[in-house]
């Protein structure tokens, strides 16, 4: 949920200097986990805000600078009242509102993106726990997640820091709690199967009573199974909208009940109406510089008049 403004080979910024910013995959061993690092330190003439949308992955980020806030409820109303102030480390957990970050104009720091399973396993912790907002990582890590910001931050470089957490991460492997395989079947089943009835379909796969697969899902992932496929609909929506599907056609083809019905939940989940939202990327493609995840449609730039 940061506001990341740089691409993997980051421009000269209108205004200010050159963005200093990185991607990289994260070691082999944690890749099953860890989609992947973004370094940004970014300087721009004006406060920048973006639009961070659920995707179902968890979002862990360091801040080495002072200057960034993050809305803890969804909406576009929410960006003006009193945002609260990023500490050093926070996590975000799957969602199904979206949230804002704002920066006065300079940021920096380091975002990493992991899957639900990935974090209940480098975490060790119920993904429950990250439901109702903002966490810090000292909370669940204890000293060594109070001390890695700094630690990151006293580096020299993107590379020696993604090498630092890779340390990290891949240490916390074996400590944590073993996924279980029917809470993962039916996670991948609710990505490719997302349209009406997906949740019985997912459910009889494993087996399961409803009751126990929420239970579990709840446990290991952080939002019920519902939820879950809501957020994998929208994202094949947005991914559609953004490659400039019409609206009806998109509704129609993702299984809503009309394009109200489609209208109503995207803006339920955005704070955009699907037109906006279209309006809004101008044109972007999925995966362009903007979305930093693979598959995902993350972000909307905000334009300061955006209500």
């Amino acid at each position: 949920m940061a506001h990341v403004d740089t691409p993997a080979r980051p421009p000269a910024q209108p205004g200010g200097a050159p963005a200093n910013g990185a991607r990289r995959r994260p070691a082999p061993v944690l890749r099953p986990h860890v989609v992947g690092y973004t370094g940004f330190h970014t300087r721009f003439p004006a406060p920048r805000r973006r639009l961070e949308l659920p995707t179902g992955f968890v979002t862990l980020v360091f801040t080495f600078s002072e200057g960034l806030w993050v809305t803890r409820t969804g909406g576009l109303a929410a960006a003006r009242p009193r945002p609260a102030a990023v500490s050093r480390t926070l996590i975000a957990g799957p969602r199904t509102v979206p949230a804002i970050g704002v920066h006065a104009g300079a940021v920096h720091g380091l975002e990493v993106n992991m899957s639900p399973l990935g974090a209940y396993r480098l975490f060790g912790v119920p993904m429950v726990h990250f439901e109702d907002g903002l966490v810090d990582l000292g909370e669940v890590l204890g000293p060594v997640g109070r001390h890695l910001p700094e630690r990151l931050r006293s580096l020299g470089g993107w590379d020696e820091r993604f090498d630092l957490l890779d340390s990290v991460l891949a240490a916390r492997l074996d400590r944590g709690p073993a996924v279980t395989p029917g809470v993962r079947g039916a996670l991948a089943r609710l990505w490719t199967d997302s349209g009406p009835g997906s949740l019985a379909r997912a459910t009889a796969d494993t087996g399961w009573s409803a009751r126990h697969l929420r239970a579990r899902f709840r446990e290991e992932i952080g939002l019920p199974p519902k939820a879950m496929a809501r957020v994998f609909r929208l994202q094949h929506a947005l991914r559609a909208l953004a490659a400039g599907v019409a609206p009806a056609e998109v509704a129609a083809a993702r299984g809503y009940h009309d394009q109200a019905h489609f209208s109503r939940d995207v803006k339920a989940m955005t704070g955009l109406p699907p037109a906006r939202f279209a309006a809004l990327r101008g044109g972007l493609p999925p995966c362009s510089a903007l979305d930093r995840m693979p598959g995902r449609i993350t972000s909307v730039l905000l334009p300061p008049e955006a209500e």
